[in-house]
């Protein structure tokens, strides 16, 4: 295991993962979507732009603490966070690239809401690879040593 990952290294992780499994409260469950997000480690925040009406909007505005699940090959991150929902026009229009237009007609469609998340902790695991953590359990048995699976932490955001 190496040392452990400076909140740099995890905003470099996130910034390089295009998608994120955003987890709010409904209350007495748990809701999970995938969602483009767009990590700004100068601004301390990721943007998501989602519909406005829909169940991350309402979810976050009744109950703002989430969870963003981050997965890229052998790289998982998690982070903590408060959300809030806006109808920021300025920052809808910086985020918008071609790939939004297959869901609204423009940057000033008034059914995008944008989804803030102030993120405050994160938790991070990055595996060797497959061959190597199998190589790594098979020495591991034969030793009697526990194996070394990759490196695993906690960082404040």
């Amino acid at each position: 295991m190496s040392d452990q990952k400076s909140p740099d290294d995890v905003w470099k992780l996130i910034q390089d993962i295009p998608t994120a499994l955003l987890v709010t409260n409904d209350g007495d469950r748990l809701d999970a979507r995938p969602m483009a997000a767009t990590a700004k480690k100068d601004e301390g925040a990721i943007y998501i732009l989602a519909n406005k009406g829909e169940d991350s909007d309402r979810q976050i505005q009744a109950d703002s603490e989430v969870i963003l699940s981050f997965q890229k090959g052998v790289s998982f991150v998690v982070v903590h966070g408060n959300g809030h929902t806006s109808d920021d026009r300025a920052k809808i229009g910086e985020l918008w690239n071609a790939f939004d237009k297959a869901w609204w007609d423009g940057p000033e469609d008034p059914r995008i809401r944008l989804l803030t998340v102030t993120p405050s902790s994160a938790e991070y695991w990055e595996s060797p690879g497959k061959l190597i953590a199998y190589a790594d359990m098979l020495v591991a048995a034969a030793t009697g040593n526990k194996p070394s699976l990759g490196e695993h932490g906690s960082v404040q955001l």
